[in-house]
């Protein structure tokens, strides 16, 4: 046990204490840090790039699906145009390629439009199945999942068309 105990200790150490380096060390590592870095990134092809964007915006989904709590400026919408941006492509080049209109996807975009189970369908094969259908349909139902639970003014509206209801239980 005094072994698990020592490492816990160099672990509670290093990840708590500072790095011990002067400014100008810590300056000099960061430099060295970001021109590795960047010779890395130059080092990758357009696949690649387009790999590492396309993972970008999955795990961001997958974040938002996660939480607990509702963010509405991360909505579907949002995740479908940066979808678009990371597959570098203009809205109506896209919406040609899924056979869409340009409209209706512009609409969906705005969060005007919840979109229909072919277009997560349409989406996970445009990206080759990096981002499944249900991840787009889990991130749509969030949203939808929201609504539903404050709109006033639909529930409002839809009063009118209950006539009757159960006794209180």
């Amino acid at each position: 046990m005094k072994g698990k105990k020592n490492y816990e200790e160099e672990l509670t150490i290093d990840n708590i204490y500072p790095h011990g380096l002067s400014r100008e060390e810590k300056a000099a590592a960061d430099r060295e840090m970001a021109a590795f870095r960047m010779e890395q990134w130059n080092k990758m092809t357009k696949a690649d790039h387009l790999r590492a964007d396309l993972l970008q915006v999955k795990y961001q989904m997958e974040s938002v699906i996660e939480s607990l709590e509702y963010q509405g400026s991360l909505h579907f919408g949002y995740f479908l145009s940066a979808y678009i941006r990371a597959v570098q492509k203009k809205q109506k080049e896209f919406a040609a390629e899924i056979s869409i209109d340009e409209t209706r996807l512009s609409r969906i975009i705005h969060n005007k439009e919840f979109p229909n189970d072919e277009l997560f369908i349409r989406l996970e094969l445009h990206s080759n199945n990096t981002i499944s259908a249900l991840s787009w349909f889990l991130l749509a139902g969030k949203g939808k999942a929201y609504n539903i639970s404050t709109n006033k003014e639909l529930r409002r509206k839809e009063k009118k068309n209950v006539h009757k209801t159960i006794a209180k239980i």
